[in-house]
């Protein structure tokens, strides 16, 4: 089978915001490579793309409910894929996780709540909490023998003074994907401070072939589970998103807060979520997919810690997201980025929205052609070879 992730994809022009975001928002040169935002540049599998031009066909495109058949899709994703029983019932659409994540926080949560998060972490963690006038409960996660580690003493602390827990499995942006040991012990503190588990596992279907992903809810059947086809099947911009919620009457709360912001899917959202969870072509393509993912993570992260030793990366073990450490280059963030996007030409994500702790990482989407990959290294290899690293 052909190279998924190293088939030539031209993005430019698309109105992407990967690609042509950069000049319409950031007002950077058109020859600076985008590895920021999280999509690849590759098309989708293409049983998915075959199931939405049929879908286009009809020429119908009303109001439209989630499709009990999208429900069946997602409980049957989960069966085969994580071992899990999950009722149709209890799958709700989200236009997209953030949303999802939001809703929720909105639905059991009032203002003054402590909200954990576990920083580093995805930006609208602490956006979406303080938007809703919530407080974050920081239990920042720490680096052991280079590797990110959850901090349970710190977490504990947390909870005591938290309702609800946003956990990030696998995690955005070090990149872990949580033993079952670990995820028993997040369940163990959650049950003895009566705080509730939310979990963005948007990423988990592009867990690494040598690693395992649990899912939390397989050891406690209350937590509440957000995710997507999005990451793993790269259909971001259809916004096809759902929660699971097994608990009947935080449900009918998540449902109440949905309708009054009249969250509705797309006709292109069911098709998407079914086509994706039930076409056995699209699941060998995304086995496929999650092989080609690891070995250019072991392409990339080998090839900067020979030729880039004092810069600091954490191997990922899923999906396609490296955080780097570039302390050693002595920048300040603004700094950084100046020397980034002028003189480097790369766009990374800064490490500053991602918590405090963050303020001298950048993170680098590696889910684009082996051929961009090797310009963005060799540029940024270039640039640091004249830099006075502290």
């Amino acid at each position: 089978m052909k190279s998924i992730l190293h088939q030539p994809l031209d993005r430019v022009g698309t109105d992407s915001v990967k690609w042509d975001g950069l000049e319409r928002w950031f007002h950077v040169k058109s020859d600076v490579l985008p590895l920021w935002v999280a999509d690849i540049d590759i098309r989708t599998a293409p049983s998915i793309s075959e199931a939405l031009a049929a879908r286009a066909a009809t020429g119908e495109f009303g109001y439209t409910m989630f499709a009990k058949e999208a429900q069946e899709a997602v409980s049957s994703w989960y069966g085969r894929r994580h071992g899990l029983d999950i009722t149709p019932e209890h799958v709700l659409f989200s236009s997209g996780v953030v949303p999802g994540l939001t809703h929720i926080v909105e639905a059991l949560t009032k203002e003054g709540d402590g909200i954990v998060i576990q920083s580093p972490v995805y930006p609208p963690f602490h956006e979406l909490v303080t938007g809703l006038k919530r407080v974050v409960r920081d239990a920042p996660l720490k680096q052991v023998d280079g590797k990110y580690e959850m901090d349970f003493d710190a977490l504990e602390h947390a909870m005591r003074q938290a309702k609800l827990f946003l956990l990030c499995s696998p995690h955005n942006p070090v990149g872990r994907v949580w033993t079952e040991s670990e995820l028993a012990r997040v369940v163990e503190l959650a049950r003895t401070y009566d705080v509730i588990i939310v979990a963005d596992e948007i990423h988990a279907d592009l867990t690494y072939p040598s690693q395992h992903h649990t899912a939390i809810n397989r050891l406690d059947d209350r937590v509440i589970t957000v995710s997507a086809p999005s990451k793993a099947f790269n259909i971001a911009g259809l916004f096809a998103s759902y929660i699971i919620c097994p608990d009947d009457a935080w449900r009918k709360r998540i449902i109440q807060v949905q309708n009054k912001h009249h969250v509705l899917p797309t006709p292109f959202a069911n098709t998407a979520i079914i086509a994706a969870y039930t076409d056995v072509r699209a699941e060998r393509w995304l086995d496929q997919l999650t092989a080609e993912l690891e070995e250019q993570a072991t392409y990339v992260v080998e090839r900067l810690n020979a030729e880039l030793p004092r810069l600091t990366c954490f191997m990922p073990e899923a999906s396609y997201l490296l955080w780097i450490d570039f302390a050693a280059l002595g920048l300040e963030p603004e700094a950084r980025k100046k020397w980034l996007h002028e003189e480097v030409r790369v766009f990374l994500s800064p490490g500053v929205p991602f918590g405090a702790s963050a303020s001298t990482f950048e993170r680098l989407n590696f889910g684009t052609s082996r051929t961009i990959v090797d310009e963005a290294l060799g540029r940024i290899k270039t640039h640091s070879d004249g830099k006075a690293f502290v």
